[in-house]
């Protein structure tokens, strides 16, 4: 996940705020849409992750 953010961020034809939002919103509704518990509880990993980078990206740059 992390990977994913700096491979997107070194790209400046990428405005990284609205690229982690998307893939925010998109993880939150594979969990919407998700019965299993196991495989949810690793996307809200996934979304605590990138939750996490989106602030110290905004934070970093404001």
């Amino acid at each position: 996940m992390i990977n994913w953010v700096l491979e997107n961020m070194t790209n400046p034809s990428i405005q990284i705020y609205d690229l982690i939002e998307s893939k925010m919103n998109e993880i939150i509704l594979t969990i919407n849409q998700t019965y299993s518990i196991f495989e949810a509880d690793k996307l809200h990993g996934e979304l605590r992750i990138l939750d996490w980078i989106f602030y110290q990206v905004c934070i970093n740059n404001e």
